[in-house]
């Protein structure tokens, strides 16, 4: 077998998007590469056939917030990067597989110990969009880190896209591309029988999820469905629960296994995706438990989402509105969204499937 470099700075494994992403690549590249794994010392221990783990320093395991840069990642990152170098001046590497823009920084880095390797960027996000920033480079950082990148892009091999839209990028284009999806997980657990009808939003609680503006018009609504949270909630969500007396309507459930997720997604209404900007592929989750979603009329959410074929898009309250009283209204039409949803599902799975994600990866 072929011996692969899989660089990965995040916290892995943990049952969140995109460690669950890197864990599902790392599953269907072990049953084909002999694979070094490189990660931080935070994270869930597992085991996987023909994968060697490399963890940073036990001794160093702070707590990182979601998407956020810190002095404590920069220490992680550095670490990781002393065991890259480590682990290529004894070992000759077919592959170097890069998660993220981290990943291909660290790779980059250490390209001189990899010069006749095969370089793959699995990109998540371009980094502007990663730091919820305008593309349009307006500042010195926001040029400094479009330079970078370009740097990167151009020591890439293959770049792996989770978004179609960066299919066209200028930047990305520049070399071979292929899209795939963010796999889910679609084990479901068995979770006690709820009476309520609700309709349902998985994640973080970040302002850039857009729940800060979807719970207002939810309060001032008339629909008898309850809202669940699922996920661990900020001070700032908890108090504009409060503050539109929705405590009875909004239940917070807290952080939940994906298998407990997938069954509480499996007995709702509807899934609810308020996310303001950036790529995000949660419509999947939902789609592939039959269900509709609520989403806010972004690039990213289009991706998935096409109003009334198996969603519904919101650009304004006064809409959001409308559709949120029309789902509890009108049975018919969201029963007439699951054409849609099916034919959806089809290209998802078409797109996840494993001879063609190696097909493309080893073109």
């Amino acid at each position: 077998m072929k011996k692969l470099l899989f660089i990965a700075p995040s916290p892995l494994y943990l049952e969140k998007g995109s460690s669950l992403r890197m864990f599902a690549i790392l599953k269907i590249l072990s049953r084909y590469y002999k694979i070094d794994l490189v990660t931080y010392s935070t994270g869930k221990e597992f085991t996987l056939d023909n994968v060697v783990i490399y963890r940073t320093s036990r001794f160093f395991k702070p707590n990182l917030a979601v998407g956020i840069p810190s002095i404590s990642k920069l220490v992680l990152d550095f670490l990781m990067y002393l065991k890259i170098i480590r682990l290529s001046l004894f070992n000759h590497y077919n592959v170097v597989h890069c998660e993220d823009f981290e990943g291909i920084a660290l790779g980059y880095f250490s390209g001189w110990f990899n010069k006749k390797s095969v370089y793959v960027y699995d990109l998540h996000n371009r980094i502007l969009d990663n730091l919820h920033l305008k593309t349009k480079a307006k500042s010195g950082r926001d040029n400094f880190l479009l330079f970078l990148e370009n740097l990167f892009v151009k020591k890439t091999d293959k770049i792996i896209l989770n978004w179609g839209k960066y299919l066209y990028d200028k930047v990305l284009s520049q070399k071979p591309c292929f899209l795939y999806y963010d796999p889910i997980d679609t084990n479901s657990a068995t979770i006690k029988n709820s009476q309520d009808e609700y309709l349902i939003y998985t994640g973080n609680f970040e302002e850039y999820q857009g729940l800060g503006d979807f719970i207002p018009v939810f309060a001032k609504s008339n629909v008898s469905y309850k809202l669940y949270l699922v996920g661990m909630p900020t001070e700032k969500i908890i108090n504009l629960i409060k503050k539109y007396n929705c405590t009875g309507r909004i239940e917070v459930l807290g952080r939940r296994t994906v298998q407990e997720t997938n069954a509480l997604i499996k007995n709702s209404i509807c899934g609810i995706l308020p996310r303001r900007s950036g790529s995000c592929m949660k419509a999947i989750h939902y789609i592939l438990w039959n269900k509709p979603v609520i989403a806010k009329d972004t690039d990213s959410n289009r991706e998935m989402v096409t109003d009334e074929y198996n969603g519904y898009l919101y650009s304004n309250n006064e809409k959001l509105l409308s559709i949120l009283e029309a789902v509890q209204n009108d049975k018919k039409a969201l029963e007439s969204l699951q054409s849609g949803i099916e034919k959806t599902k089809k290209r998802i799975f078409d797109i996840w499937a494993e001879d063609r994600f190696i097909k493309e990866y080893e073109k």
